[in-house]
């Protein structure tokens, strides 16, 4: 990872801390606010450390109050909270103006109209281009040019292309966060287009003097695979950092849940199509689908998998501030992914003590070890065996389970590089760390 000295942390764990439980995130996400002693000192010209607050726009498709393109909405709305409270930088987003799949706006937004939204300045886009990022970078008086833009897709022409183009234009520095979009099971998604576009984009130089962002060590080696000699800082998404923990059972019926959106990619069909074949033994196993369904031909295709003790119901989108219902009523995350890059699900299913039910195919492994669930190849014989096993496990067994769950939640959040490399992730590397 590259970085600079260690910066001082601002008490981040304590009591004061604590926000309200939410669901996926407080707000999609929002990190426990510490109020007026946490707002960010904007007039300030220097830091605690003595260097000049940055000016941060972060740049992402959807932002709260969106909510159905499920991680990317909630790591960067996690992460703007995190700077919020840890540094004295001045943040901003620029977004669309609509959800996942909308033909209208968000409620309760103005579009084009900055707005404060918790405690940063959101502009909600009814439409952006080249010549709109150009003017805007170039700032105003009231609004100056950013120091950083910082980017969350690779592929993206309105909210990554225009203003890649428009800062490099400009002389201001770039961090792109490609959110598993380098990963085989994303790439492996209209391969040919992609293929030709990575290619391009090494020859031109299309991301020369950026910084990337990887979230886990696997997305660093796959930046550093498609992209050599790039700049890479790793910090890991900033996670869901509260939730209420409802005691868990186990008697004749289980709820397994899996959120996200319904689309084939997700390989949703692969657990439900392995439950075929297992033997429920007199157990009623109720399976909720929990996010936006793109494609109806697939989702009925999932719901014709239920059967008799096997129930496949879809429950839709549900609000951040829902979730926690549904957590509270569910046994597990099953999540038979073919490629997931950091899988925020996963950490807010450990957050309200439930363990998860994973394919090798994200960074958390050594899960059954560990007391957290399971990380099985996609194999179809293996996950029957597995299931098999979950739908026979004891009262004790589940509890136990989540118990590690919080505990493994606890972990994660309390981790000094947490707050460490996603502060720096802004940094201007220093001569030594620039690529050659």
């Amino acid at each position: 990872m590259h970085g600079s000295s260690r910066m001082p942390l601002r008490t981040w764990n304590g009591p004061s801390m604590r926000g309200k439980p939410h669901g996926l995130g407080a707000g999609c996400g929002l990190l426990p606010s510490l109020g007026a002693t946490l707002t960010a000192m904007a007039s300030s010209d220097t830091t605690l450390e003595g260097k000049r607050p940055l000016r941060i726009l972060a740049v992402v498709e959807w932002y709260p109050p969106a909510y159905k393109a499920g991680g990317p909405i909630r790591s960067v709305h996690n992460l703007m909270q995190l700077l919020r409270a840890q540094t004295d930088h001045h943040l901003e987003v620029v977004c669309g103006d609509r959800d996942l799949g909308s033909p209208s706006p968000l409620e309760g937004i103005e579009p084009d109209v900055p707005l404060m939204r918790d405690g940063i300045q959101v502009t909600y886009r009814s439409s952006v281009n080249h010549a709109w990022w150009l003017e805007k970078l170039r700032g105003t008086p009231d609004n100056p040019a950013p120091d950083v833009v910082y980017l969350n897709s690779l592929f993206s022409i309105p909210f990554a292309l225009h203003p890649l183009r428009a800062a490099r234009a400009l002389g201001i520095r770039v961090v792109l966060a490609p959110r598993g979009m380098l990963g085989a099971g994303a790439l492996a998604i209209k391969p040919v287009k992609k293929k030709v576009f990575l290619t391009a984009a090494r020859i031109l130089g299309l991301f020369r003097g950026v910084r990337w962002h990887a979230s886990t060590e696997v997305e660093r080696v796959e930046i550093l695979t498609h992209l050599p000699g790039s700049d890479v800082h790793t910090a890991m998404n900033v996670p869901l950092f509260d939730a209420n923990v409802t005691p868990i059972s186990a008697g004749q019926g289980l709820t397994w849940v899996m959120v996200g959106r319904i689309q084939q990619k997700k390989n949703l069909h692969f657990a439900l199509e392995a439950l075929q074949n297992v033997d429920l033994k007199g157990k009623h196993l109720r399976v909720e689908l929990v996010g936006p369904a793109e494609d109806e031909v697939y989702l009925q295709h999932l719901l014709s998998l239920s059967k008799p003790g096997l129930d496949v119901i879809h429950v839709g989108a549900v609000p951040p501030h829902e979730l926690g219902e549904v957590w509270g009523r569910s046994h597990a995350l099953l999540m038979p992914t073919t490629h997931e890059n950091f899988g925020h699900a996963v950490v807010e299913a450990w957050a309200h003590g439930r363990p998860v039910l994973l394919s090798d195919q994200t960074p958390w492994r050594g899960l059954s070890e560990a007391g957290l669930g399971w990380d099985v190849p996609l194999e179809k014989a293996l996950w029957v065996e597995r299931m098999q096993e979950a739908l026979q496990w004891s009262t004790e067994t589940w509890r136990a389970m989540s118990e590690a769950s919080v505990a493994k939640h606890r972990e994660l959040i309390e981790a000094p590089e947490l707050i460490q490399e996603n502060c720096t992730l802004f940094e201007a590397p220093s001569p030594s760390n620039l690529p050659s």
